[in-house]
């Protein structure tokens, strides 16, 4: 498997790339072809029009590029609510239960990337290696889990993850994201 810490080449209009190609941008941001044979000054992943149509790993929002997590996982994705309360506890067995705070009932993803390519892998890697589980950024959830129209933009972060490989250009990556408040 070709190593996400190996130097990723900076954009060239006369290069071409193919889908889970990465690419160093102009502006020393990662980008991610979504594509096979993506090449040519008109494609060049710091222009914004392209995002998302060429290129990813970065949407914009309210004006600013953020990181997007593209990729999809496996269907058998886990998700876990975890309401933060506090407990007063009474005699007789009485208690008081209050909400902890604004945004106590944030969502936890476990997701699975299963059967897929080397290539993939590297690319899922190296953009959850840039994240180094302290920065956060879009990913859109499945719409049962969305509260409201704003899920299209709810913030993760990606405190843990990991790769195994199966067999020949096949790996499974496990990875958790933890809802951020926005």
């Amino acid at each position: 498997m070709a190593s996400i810490y190996d130097t990723v080449p900076t954009w060239g209009s006369s290069s071409i790339y193919n889908k889970y190609d990465i690419v160093k941008g102009s502006d020393n941001k990662y980008y991610y072809s979504i594509i096979d044979s993506n090449t040519g000054a008109g494609n060049n992943p710091v222009s914004t029009p392209n995002l998302q149509v060429d290129w990813d790993g970065y949407i914009l929002l309210n004006g600013s590029l953020v990181p997007n997590f593209w990729w999809k996982p496996s269907y058998n994705a886990k998700v876990s609510n975890k309401p933060r309360l506090k407990i007063n506890q009474f005699g007789n067995g009485y208690q008081q239960r209050l909400v902890d705070g604004l945004n106590s009932n944030l969502i936890e993803l476990n997701l699975k990337f299963e059967n897929i390519s080397e290539k993939q892998t590297v690319s899922i890697l190296h953009f959850l290696k840039e994240m180094a589980g302290q920065k956060s950024f879009i990913y859109n959830v499945p719409t049962i889990y969305s509260k409201s129209s704003s899920a299209l933009n709810t913030k993760f972060i990606c405190p843990e993850w990991g790769a195994n490989y199966t067999s020949y250009n096949n790996y499974l990556i496990e990875a958790v994201f933890t809802e951020v408040a926005l």
